[in-house]
């Protein structure tokens, strides 16, 4: 068995009534936000939504947003716009990381 597996959030792991009852949710929410191309989960052969917990957070954090009041567009904008700044936050984590370890090398600013 390879338990990296467990570790994977994209692997699509969850039906509809397991994502439904995690998120607190009805499963129609969740196959409304599939029919609306919002969260896309994965079928398994027989053709069940199957759902990983990267999409159970997305339909978490859709639902919070619904609540506040946003339309499904705003609420996904919103969502893809953290996820955007999130891997900017990321990217800027590695650079800093790369540009510290350069400038350890030398004593100084890269090109002293």
């Amino acid at each position: 068995m390879d338990l990296r597996k467990l570790d994977d959030e994209h692997r699509p792991t969850y039906t509809t009534g397991q994502a439904a009852d995690i998120l607190g949710v009805e499963q129609p929410f969740l196959r409304s936000l599939d029919n609306a191309g919002v969260v896309s989960p994965e079928r398994s052969s027989g053709g069940h939504r199957r759902y990983s917990r990267h999409q159970l957070g997305q339909a978490s954090r859709l639902r919070a947003l619904l609540d506040e009041g946003y339309n499904l567009a705003a609420a996904n904008r919103i969502l893809q716009l953290e996820l955007e700044l999130d891997q900017a936050r990321q990217e800027i984590t590695t650079l800093r990381g790369q540009l510290g370890r350069s400038q350890d090398g030398n004593g100084g600013p890269p090109g002293e």
